[in-house]
């Protein structure tokens, strides 16, 4: 018996409408996918990485009116989601502040607001391919260079390479769109 594939649109009227079958439906279809992002962050940590891999798509159910009305890839989300949520929960358990990632994506990661994440993801959904794929995969999946060239089908360095540039350019888009949000609050609130 093969499992059955649906669109996101199918997914999220799931989760509305049947929240339980829905679910299911999330962790079939993309569960292999979570809990392999959850354990690259976790490895001594298991029964944690469980845990967090069912908080994924719990959060995916409360979340699923805003995802659908905004039309956000689900797959790119509950990457992100696995992705933090992890973190969040290796940093519980180890009291750690940071993990070894590359500098220009701590700032990222680290402004410590749901706001700050969630335009990332957006900024991350709007790279062009294969970018966006090398993207998710390096610093969400926590694939490294050569599994991803393997993947893609080119070599260590030339992810190596297009990693570099997506960082200057996340970097340099996240700040602009950072400056127009503290712009527009600044205008609506009347502060010079």
């Amino acid at each position: 018996m093969s499992k059955a594939v649906f669109a996101e649109q199918q997914l999220y009227q799931l989760l509305s409408d049947d929240p339980e079958r829905g679910i299911d439906a999330l962790q079939s279809q993309y569960g292999g996918m979570i809990f392999r992002i959850i354990s690259r962050i976790l490895p001594e940590y298991p029964e944690d990485a469980e845990e967090v891999a069912a908080d994924v798509l719990v959060a995916a159910w409360r979340q699923v009116s805003k995802l659908s009305e905004g039309n956000r890839p689900l797959g790119a989300w509950l990457t992100v989601t696995a992705r933090n949520r992890a973190i969040d929960r290796r940093r519980l358990l180890t009291r750690k502040q940071t993990l070894p990632l590359n500098e220009e994506v701590d700032f990222l990661v680290e402004t410590g607001s749901s706001d700050g994440e969630d335009l990332i993801a957006e900024l991350v959904s709007d790279m062009s391919e294969p970018d966006r794929e090398i993207f998710l995969r390096r610093y969400y999946r926590m694939e490294t260079a050569q599994e991803i060239g393997a993947a893609m089908g080119m070599q260590a360095h030339t992810v190596n390479v297009r990693l570099a540039r997506g960082r200057q350019k996340l970097k340099a888009e996240y700040l602009k769109q950072m400056r127009k949000e503290n712009g527009r609050y600044a205008q609506q609130h009347g502060i010079s």
